[in-house]
């Protein structure tokens, strides 16, 4: 999966009339229309913001939802004002077949995880030198070497591709955002169960980020077949809060 940098636009809302304001959610793009995680049906009526859904697998969206249509439970008419493609991909990587790239683990940081539509999500961002062409890859790689009942570990890997940073490029050094989704209801069967993700981390002290120090991180996340989780409130604020030193 390459990541990439992406915007997030100032939103303005300017009609009294609408059902919610600043709807923030993933969901998957099918035929050009886009279903949320939670299972609602979006129809775009009006759009304020760049972007083209037919374009997409799978979205990160930020609309107003202005009607409902007549006869249905879950499908609305809305006004799109922001969207983002996820990166995503079918297949998962299992650690019994990992070899070369595929474990090249560079430290990334990651600001959001959660599960939503049986997908693991994360919103992270990578340091890159702004007017480079090297690609970044993040995967998702399922340890089945550590598989228990009802616990699943999940490591995240970035590839860099030798991106270097150092002080003859320090003034052109910026973080790239981006979402990224796996799904993993193929492989977590119970209704219930644990998650527990790794990742190699950017060393963080306040609103600094160290290019030359690294932490390994784990984090743990209760999953629920059945259960709908929006994008966290972070995923969606200011993407300015960190300085590169």
């Amino acid at each position: 999966i390459a990541a990439g940098i992406i915007t997030l636009a100032a939103v303005s809302c300017t009609k009294d009339d609408t059902i919610r304001y600043n709807n923030a959610t993933m969901g998957n793009v099918v035929n050009g229309k886009f279903t949320s995680d939670q299972g609602n049906i979006f129809t775009i009526v009006d759009q304020t913001c760049p972007g083209k859904l037919d374009t997409m697998k799978r979205a990160f969206v930020i609309c107003d939802i202005l009607s409902q249509k007549a006869g249905t439970d879950n499908e609305y008419e809305v006004r799109m004002n922001y969207i983002s493609t996820v990166l995503t991909k079918n297949a998962i990587l299992t650690s019994s077949l990992a070899e070369g790239e595929e474990l090249v683990n560079d430290p990334i940081v990651l600001q959001s995880y959660w599960v939503s539509g049986g997908y693991l999500n994360i919103y992270f961002a990578v340091p890159v030198v702004s007017d480079s062409k090297v690609k970044h890859y993040i995967n998702f790689e399922y340890d089945d070497t550590k598989q228990s009942d009802g616990t699943y570990t999940f490591h995240i890997r970035h590839d860099g591709t030798g991106e270097v940073f150092n002080e003859s490029n320090d003034s052109k050094i910026a973080l790239a955002y981006a979402y990224a989704s796996v799904p993993v209801a193929q492989i977590i069967k119970e209704d219930n169960a644990r998650i527990i993700l790794n990742w190699l981390s950017h060393r963080i002290s306040g609103n600094a980020i160290s290019l030359t120090e690294t932490a390994e991180v784990k984090r743990e996340i209760l999953y629920s077949k059945d259960a709908f989780q929006q994008i966290p409130a972070e995923a969606v604020a200011s993407r300015s809060a960190y300085e590169i030193r």
